[in-house]
């Protein structure tokens, strides 16, 4: 059974259960374009995507296509979201970068604008972040987005791979592939003003909203001290908290205290990480109690989990470029009371966060949780 499950935003607005995440799509060019068509030939009407991820190109370019050749669905029957990166948190730079997501989707307007983290950073004079010139080195594990010697995104999407050939010595920033963290000696120029008060960002994005250019606006990787911040100082209050969320990092506190001030959360990562191995050794693919409530069902892991962050209450955003697993991440399945207590039985005292960006950034989000080794 498809998922036409909705729920409602603070502002009326009503949101896809399930939507499709588009960061790091693998392969070649063209590959977001092909996995968003086949998300959209399913059935998929929720789109996540982001300035950062730069492919919004293709997701604008399977949009138009889509819409082109199945006339009985309209514009209005989408749900697209996108976010401003770090280092566009100036109230021009945020209308800007608003305007250049319109533009590469080819939309008029968005559904949902968010705050990509509570971070804000200084930009280059090519509109891309700009990069410390303290020459400081950061272990970074080469899971995540970095630049290269000139200045274009490099995106190690996958791993363990093997080792590539790279120049010797390699160009400043330029990584080779590898299974272990690198030293990289960039991190982005934290702006200290605008990351401690974000009053200027979210008038921007207030702005934006009274516009027209996005139904709701909302927020990403926001910690409760940020939401409560916020809440002084916003005319509009956020619409949406999308977080890390998943069995081995449930979230609790923060999804309570989301619903408690009528914030949507949105999980991200909600089958936990492919790639990265807490420090007990175990992913979230592996867990055995999972793996055995999918196989009593005879449904797969990922839809249990999908069905799983449903049922707490939240929009789920699953990701995939393989063409059956878009398919089968769609289909609704409903858990049992006990297999839903099952897991979360899993997730009961579990907390391990799989998406830190803090060694690109140069500034921790989270410092009070302690640091957590991940090995591939």
């Amino acid at each position: 059974m498809s998922n036409g499950k909705t729920f409602t935003l603070n502002n009326g607005v009503k949101i896809p259960a399930v939507g499709f995440g588009t960061f790091a799509s693998e392969g070649s060019k063209g590959e977001t374009y092909n996995a968003v068509t086949t998300a959209l030939r399913t059935g998929y009407r929720h789109l996540d995507c982001a300035w950062f991820y730069q492919n919004e190109d293709e997701v604008g370019d399977a949009i138009r296509d889509f819409l082109k050749e199945n006339t009985s669905v309209k514009r209005e029957d989408l749900f697209v979201t996108t976010k401003v990166w770090n280092h566009l948190h100036r109230y021009d730079d945020v209308l800007w970068s608003v305007n250049d997501s319109l533009k590469r989707l080819q939309l008029d307007y968005v559904d949902l604008f968010l705050v990509h983290w509570p971070i804000a950073a200084e930009k280059d004079g090519q509109d891309k972040p700009k990069i410390g010139p303290d020459g400081k080195v950061s272990q970074l594990h080469p899971r995540w987005l970095v630049f290269d010697s000139e200045v274009t995104w490099k995106s190690i999407k996958s791993f363990p791979r093997p080792r590539e050939t790279c120049p010797s010595p390699s160009p400043p920033g330029r990584v080779p592939y590898s299974n272990t963290p690198v030293d990289v000696a960039f991190q982005y120029v934290i702006l200290k003003d605008l990351t401690e008060n974000p009053e200027e960002t979210w008038r921007a994005m207030e702005k934006l909203h009274a516009d027209g250019k996005a139904k709701a606006i909302g927020v990403s990787n926001w910690t409760i001290p940020n939401l409560e911040q916020l809440a002084k100082i916003a005319k509009v209050q956020p619409a949406v908290n999308q977080i890390e969320i998943h069995p081995f990092l449930p979230n609790e506190e923060l999804v309570k205290y989301c619903f408690d001030h009528n914030i949507m959360p949105q999980a991200y990562s909600p089958l936990g990480s492919q790639n990265q191995v807490p420090t007990t050794g175990e992913r979230v693919s592996e867990n055995k109690t999972l793996n055995d409530i999918a196989e009593k069902g005879g449904n797969t892991l990922a839809q249990v989990l999908i069905a799983w962050g449903i049922r707490r209450g939240y929009v789920v955003l699953p990701k995939s470029s393989n063409p059956k697993r878009i398919e089968s991440n769609f289909n609704s399945i409903e858990l049992t009371d006990e297999d839903f207590e099952a897991v979360n039985s899993v997730a009961k005292d579990r907390h391990f966060r799989f998406v830190n960006m803090k060694d690109t950034f140069g500034y921790d989000v989270w410092p009070e949780e302690t640091a957590k080794n991940l090995s591939a």
